[in-house]
């Protein structure tokens, strides 16, 4: 037996080195967690007028985002949707109009200053993601979230469509005179995913 012992001692070690514990095998955990549209804990009229969101469209390498400060969170067709409204002026229309699935992402109150860069600014004339200093993710549906964001929500657009500005009071149709923007087009997207930080 004791002529054993060292033979036994070297097997456990040998058999320790090459299967260690399960605790070694620790996974990091990803930023990212996703949720139910209804666990989205943020007051709906604050996340949109009030921190503003971020909207984008397209695949990696051809995409846009804009900021926005109008939208609608809730119920329609028994499916959970986030409406967006885009005014034809902006170059983020093309975007909506050219693909199936739109983001909205939301922000910390730190990252306002990057927000408004993005409502100032246009796609058209240069890299708004490097320019506000942002680092562009993609799901696993391709499509662009933010990695500074602490709420992304994936959406399948199911229904788009202008407003009509004969329907509109003679107010609004003024002040799309007066600021000299393309009439909005409303554009229901059906939430697919939501993940949160």
């Amino acid at each position: 037996m004791k002529k054993a012992l060292p033979f036994l001692l070297f097997a456990l070690i040998a058999m320790s080195c090459t299967n260690p514990p399960k605790k070694a095998e620790k996974i990091q955990e990803k930023p990212w967690q996703e949720i139910a549209p209804t666990e989205i804990e943020l007051n709906p009229v604050r996340m949109i007028d009030g921190d503003w969101l971020e909207v984008s469209a397209g695949k990696e390498g051809n995409m846009n985002l804009m900021t926005i400060s109008w939208g609608t969170i809730g119920e329609l067709w028994n499916k959970p949707v986030f409406i967006v409204y885009v005014s034809t002026s902006r170059y983020t229309h093309k975007f909506m109009e050219e693909n199936d699935y739109f983001t909205v992402t939301h922000f910390p109150e730190s990252m306002r200053d990057k927000l408004s860069y993005l409502g100032r600014v246009s796609g058209r004339d240069e890299d708004k993601v490097a320019g506000a200093g942002l680092t562009v993710e993609f799901t696993e549906l391709g499509n662009p979230i933010y990695a500074e964001a602490d709420l992304a929500i994936e959406c399948r657009k199911i229904y788009g469509q202008q407003f009509d500005a004969d329907l509109m009071p003679a107010e609004q149709r003024q002040w799309y005179e007066r600021n000299g923007l393309g009439i909005h087009y409303m554009y229901i997207g059906e939430i697919v995913h939501v993940w949160k930080k």
